[in-house]
């Protein structure tokens, strides 16, 4: 071969090979993506502006290939849907906020007629009541609750629920100032939501376990039933959700104790970002009391299907996890460190609040046949 036509011949197969890549390169790139599983998933209200949120729906679609149809239930109405519906319903996952609701679909059903039944949190935040100024200023002169390394805490719980709560004593009773009518802690409905019913399981270990740090026995709880059943009779009407019930608290329940989640305030802090004139109405207004010890709301997802278990490993995403919590106030469950203070650094929060367990599924379903069906003994 002529070495003078060596180069010559090497360009060529270069460019021959630099149109073949090119070739499929282009083919490849005009390959629609592949399509994306299409989950059907049941969860608490709460969570709905989390599953809503763009940039989440871009994550789960881009990087893991899931399109999640997030339908708002109650969690205690949620996990006791029967098997058969939920099969006829094409239901893929349930997503309710505590442990204990877990636990009851795990006590009333047979996980092994769900094939991809799997359960594993992913975000959790703290029970904790919400009150005006003026409550909270009066609550601290009775010595009821104290201020830790700036945050708010109950420390008292008991004494506010025997001594003015269940006897109904008005705030004028503790010298609040601009208060009036009875002292009461409202919640969403517990016999089908969630935060209303960790605060129902909160009460029934201040009055009946002999250990706050340990949940009621059998034993325990039927001694307490009557108790909580007092308490929740002195509530009156109730939301049905979570992510109303706060909503409708802030605009008209100054003049009452409120029981709900850490991430719901922090969750409003961040809608109202470009509204100044909200920002401080609501910091100036609301305080975050934490009772000592309170009850973690876990949030854990329920697999039903095969399909849907690369969720719990979507959620999980470290960048999933920073924006649940950033933007909407939810702790992580799998990730050590990663709620910071201070970002959220107008808002007293406690980090390490002291908790107690949950009680366990038979307590669970005593309790919740004592709401919904005043059967209390």
């Amino acid at each position: 071969m002529n070495k003078s036509r060596l180069p010559v011949l090497i360009a060529v197969a270069v460019a021959v090979v630099a149109i073949a890549v090119g070739v499929v390169v282009i083919r490849d790139s005009n390959k629609a993506p592949a399509a994306a599983t299409r989950l059907t998933c049941l969860g608490g209200s709460e969570k709905s502006s989390l599953m809503a949120d763009s940039e989440i729906q871009g994550i789960l679609r881009d990087k893991y290939s899931l399109e999640v149809n997030f339908d708002k239930r109650g969690s205690y109405d949620l996990v006791q849907i029967p098997t058969d519906q939920l099969r006829s319903q094409k239901v893929d996952c349930l997503w309710p906020s505590s442990a204990s609701a877990r636990s009851v679909f795990e006590s009333t059903h047979n996980t092994d007629d769900f094939p991809g039944y799997r359960a594993e949190s992913v975000l959790e935040s703290p029970e904790v009541i919400y009150a005006g100024t003026a409550a909270t200023d009066a609550l601290l002169r009775a010595g009821i609750v104290v201020q830790r390394e700036n945050s708010y805490y109950i420390v008292d719980f008991k004494r506010l629920l025997l001594d003015y709560v269940l006897p109904k004593q008005k705030w004028e009773s503790l010298n609040a100032q601009n208060l009036a009518g009875p002292i009461r802690i409202t919640s969403t409905d517990p016999k089908s939501s969630n935060s209303g019913f960790t605060l129902a399981q909160l009460e029934l270990t201040i009055v009946a376990s002999s250990d706050v740090y340990q949940p009621p026995t059998v034993t325990e709880a039927k001694t307490g039933l009557p108790t909580v059943r007092g308490l929740y009779d002195a509530q009156g009407l109730q939301p049905d959700s979570s992510d109303g019930g706060f909503r409708e608290w802030l605009i008209q329940g100054a003049s009452t104790l409120y029981a709900g989640y850490e991430n719901q305030i922090l969750q409003q802090l961040t809608a109202y970002q470009d509204n100044p004139s909200a920002t401080e109405a609501l910091l100036n207004g609301t305080r975050l009391l934490y009772p000592d010890p309170t009850i973690f709301n876990s949030n854990p997802i329920l697999t039903l299907t095969q399909a849907a278990q690369p969720l719990i490993t979507a959620l999980q995403d470290p960048e999933i996890q920073q924006i649940a919590w950033k933007r909407y106030g939810f702790r992580s469950a799998t990730q050590l460190g990663s709620a910071n203070a201070a970002d959220f650094p107008r808002i007293p929060l406690a980090m390490q609040p002291r908790n107690t367990t949950p009680p366990r599924a038979d307590v669970t379903l005593l309790l919740l046949a004592c709401i919904r069906d005043n059967v209390c003994s």
